[in-house]
């Protein structure tokens, strides 16, 4: 029981994990890396593109005195690609999901241990975070999927011409971003695999006697509380 209960509470950090990803994968600006050469006011060097900014070393009288500089990608540029566009949203949105499917796992967890408690009002909140994190990893999946396309693709962006950036580099890669929230929506899909109960059959209060030790009803609980998200034997045993 304490093995398959250490392997589930890891099972849980992954769940933040895959919600720090998701963040850190929205904001870095790395999702596209060009290569470029003899630019005016950049020389030759690279380009960064995130969903929210560009970002690049400037060198306006190019005499090697360069600066870190970024111009950030919005609505009020029409000409950038859809893609950025929607990843903007998509991403922000199963950030936002991730949170709320936390949260809601907490809150579960917390009320696992209430012994007036009925199995179902803990179990909706358990399949309600599922349902969440599989929405958000369907979410974060497009956007990366999407966004490599366009760069395997050699995909061009018309960034506006204050910018002084061409529409087409030398050569383009997939930035660590987009690798990252491929792991970020493979952990939230994973995690939301299992929504029913395994074991409808039994009631809350037979799974879990609160009225035993502290410590038993500890492990007891988290047990339950595991056993819920994605258990594939059953931890409680006749």
């Amino acid at each position: 029981k304490h093995s398959s209960l250490c392997h589930q509470l890891c099972a849980f950090l992954i769940d933040i994990a895959a919600w720090i990803m998701c963040i850190a994968s929205t904001a870095v600006v790395n999702w596209r890396v060009w290569s470029v050469e003899n630019i005016k006011g950049i020389g030759s060097g690279n380009i960064w593109i995130g969903i929210w900014q560009v970002c690049f070393w400037k060198d306006p009288s190019n005499d090697g005195n360069s600066f870190w500089h970024c111009e950030d990608l919005n609505e009020q540029h029409p000409s950038l690609p859809r893609e950025i566009f929607i990843a903007q949203d998509l991403m922000a949105l199963a950030s936002i999901m991730n949170s709320a499917a936390l949260g809601l796992i907490s809150f579960a967890l917390y009320n696992v241990f209430e012994p007036r408690k009925h199995k179902n009002f803990v179990l909706t909140f358990f399949r309600l975070a599922a349902f969440l994190n599989l929405v958000a990893g369907i979410l974060v999946l497009i956007s990366v999927v999407w966004n490599t396309s366009a760069v395997l693709h050699n995909g061009k962006i018309v960034f506006p011409e204050d910018f002084e950036l061409p529409q087409i580099p030398s050569e383009q890669h997939i930035g660590p971003s987009i690798y990252l929230g491929y792991i970020a929506a493979g952990f939230q899909l994973l995690r939301s695999g299992k929504l029913s109960d395994p074991d409808p059959g039994r009631s809350f209060h037979t799974r879990m006697d609160l009225r035993g030790s502290g410590s038993d009803s500890f492990v007891l609980g988290l047990q339950m509380g595991f056993d819920v998200l994605q258990v594939r034997r059953p931890l409680f045993y006749d």
